[in-house]
């Protein structure tokens, strides 16, 4: 195996361990948000925490799941003229882009890391409500999170230049389906 596939295999299972780890948040929200429901409305006893506690979860499911996302190509991109190209020609459009990603991506992460420092040094609370639980941990996730989603885009930028320059190697995605989201382009394929 060459290093280009390691390195995609390594790549891929990063964001995929993510992403998937990720998506139990969706049952302590859910977890939350019942709890919340139950005393609000059966028991009388509305929680002062649920509402914060449940917007965190939701918060860092969204920004874990960029790099999952990314990692199973679904992320909005206009299929019309996309989808008519060959190989090649998706390879120079996704070659632009992931370039392009990678530079707003970088300065996204050089304030998102300010951003979180500046919140833990002052050790920031919340002012929504009267619990004021500490927020710089959460917003610790915003760093890590583009940092995923950089590596992916890594991942991706190498991926569509090999293929634009020709260069042979085992993408350990090849067997999956890019037309999941729209079984019409399979058809299409297909015929």
């Amino acid at each position: 195996m060459s290093w280009v596939t390691r390195y995609l295999v390594a790549q891929d299972g990063l964001s995929e361990f993510v992403g998937r780890a990720v998506s139990w948040l969706t049952l302590g929200m859910i977890s939350v948000l019942m709890l919340e429901i139950i005393a609000r409305y059966f028991l009388n006893s509305p929680t002062i925490w649920a509402h914060e506690t449940s917007t965190m979860l939701y918060g860092a499911f969204c920004m874990l799941a960029g790099a999952y996302t990314l990692r199973h190509r679904g992320h909005v991109r206009s299929e019309v003229i996309y989808g008519l190209m060959g190989p090649r020609g998706k390879a120079f459009c996704d070659t632009i882009i992931f370039t392009l990603g990678l530079v707003v991506l970088g300065v996204f992460f050089k304030m998102a890391v300010e951003f979180a420092a500046d919140s833990w040094a002052v050790r920031e609370y919340s002012n929504k409500s009267i619990w004021q639980p500490a927020i710089y941990p959460i917003k610790t996730v915003i760093p890590v999170a583009v940092g995923l989603v950089i590596l992916q885009n890594i991942a991706e930028l190498l991926r569509a230049v090999l293929v634009l320059f020709g260069v042979d190697f085992v993408d350990p995605r090849d067997g999956e389906d890019e037309t999941d989201i729209d079984p019409e382009l399979l058809e299409a394929a297909n015929k």
